[in-house]
């Protein structure tokens, strides 16, 4: 069986790689963006059981994600995490959002609410998507 996979969408490359490392170890097969149009792009190819997303980020940010997403077949679309360090978030649609996370946040809560999420999706992965990314692929971007 393969493993879910999930998109980590943050800005932080600290963060980025945190939840990369993290759910590698609890046995999921692990993608990230740095922002909004990398995370398109990565849903474009690929079919994620979890997406986390980070709200504030440059080009297209957090919300633009979720707007995107909601415009996406339910079935296609992964679940969304949003992670946010404001005070305030504008309403979310429980459609396209499973939970919001507050930062600085509990890193084993927030792994058993992925954990939870990816249980109820049951996604065949699309023909051409590549490999999770290694930790080498993901150092490599934040980079760029």
């Amino acid at each position: 069986m393969d493993r879910k996979r999930i998109l980590v969408i943050d800005d932080d490359e600290a963060i980025r790689m945190l939840l990369f490392t993290v759910l590698r170890r609890r046995g999921f097969a692990v993608d990230a963006a740095k922002n909004g149009d990398e995370a398109i792009e990565a849903m474009k190819r690929c079919r994620y059981a979890v997406a986390l997303v980070d709200l504030m980020m440059p080009l297209k940010n957090g919300w633009d994600v979720l707007e995107w997403m909601a415009g996406c077949p339910k079935n296609d679309r992964p679940l969304a995490i949003v992670l946010t360090a404001g005070t305030t978030v504008r309403e979310l649609s429980p459609d396209v959002v499973a939970g919001t996370v507050r930062k600085p946040f509990d890193v084993e809560l927030l792994l058993d609410m992925v954990t939870a999420c990816a249980s109820v999706r049951d996604l065949v992965q699309r023909d051409g998507c590549p490999p999770p990314d290694s930790s080498a692929v993901i150092e490599r971007r934040s980079i760029n």
